[in-house]
């Protein structure tokens, strides 16, 4: 990706080995990091001068399943000053899928994070609320999973009865 602006090659030189760019659809800067690198590569766009990537406007999760790194999940942020939005991707293994928070950077990742959580079962360690926020207490399981049951739950445990008292 040659048409990267020059603080982003540095941004690579920087995490050299941990952060690589990848191809992109949309012809937006693209990256992949190691799970080790994916916060700390976070909080330098942000924290560098001249690049002001402050705006988190995305932070969900891929299920690759049966495949691994079964879990991807995926950043959004957004540079006012270069008018200039940027992906990052971080895949994580099915038996292991623990990510440390960018929440105390990012006041959105709050939310973000617990969704992710709730509906993959991404893990987010030094969150400081770590809860379900779709699905109520008690529900077994994590919905957008490609393993999970297409009938729902199957477990005998509390769910959504629908109308007609049919689940």
């Amino acid at each position: 990706m040659s048409d990267l602006p020059e603080v982003l090659v540095a941004a690579l030189e920087e995490f050299e080995g941990r952060v690589t760019a990848v191809e992109d659809l949309r012809s937006e800067p693209a990256f992949r990091a190691e799970r080790e690198a994916a916060r700390d590569f976070i909080v330098w766009l942000k924290e560098q001068p001249g690049l002001g990537f402050s705006f988190l406007y995305l932070l969900t999760a891929l299920d690759n399943y049966p495949d691994e790194p079964r879990f991807e999940v995926v950043y959004g942020v957004r540079s006012l000053e270069l008018n200039l939005d940027l992906r990052l991707n971080v895949p994580l293994r099915g038996d292991d899928a623990v990510l440390p928070s960018v929440s105390d950077h990012f006041h959105a990742a709050l939310w973000m994070e617990r969704e992710v959580y709730d509906m993959f079962g991404v893990r987010f360690e030094g969150h400081p609320e770590l809860t379900r926020i779709l699905m109520w207490e008690g529900f077994e399981g994590h919905p957008l999973r490609k393993d999970y049951p297409l009938l729902g739950n199957t477990l005998g445990t509390a769910g959504y009865v629908g109308k007609g008292g049919k689940r």
